[in-house]
């Protein structure tokens, strides 16, 4: 476990529009250095329903798609990055970088 970061926390306040409550104690997910997170310290919530999904272009030119999900008691469940060809992420993304994906927003 560890804080959130401020560059996660300036994501997330632009992802959730105000609308959920953002813990200050993330978990870092085995991701291969993609930069997921997750909120459920105890590894005992499920996904229920993703919040918003989207995706940028890393600095190496690679796909990053993104999905912020909640759990079963409508708290925010993870940040989940996948880059497309698996590699770690070299910068974080900015909200001004990312094109939401409207048609699968929630």
């Amino acid at each position: 476990m560890r804080p959130l970061k401020s560059v996660e926390l300036e994501l997330l306040k632009r992802l959730t529009n105000g609308q959920f409550e953002i813990p200050r104690i993330v978990r870092d997910l085995n991701d291969g250095g993609m930069g997921s997170i997750s909120f459920d310290l105890k590894n005992c919530q499920a996904r229920k329903r993703q919040i918003i999904s989207a995706e940028y272009i890393d600095k190496n030119g690679v796909l990053v798609d993104i999905e912020l999900t909640c759990d079963n008691n409508e708290k925010l469940f993870e940040l989940d990055f996948w880059k497309v060809d698996f590699s770690p992420l070299i910068i974080y993304p900015t909200y001004k970088n990312l094109k939401i994906n409207e048609s699968k927003h929630s």
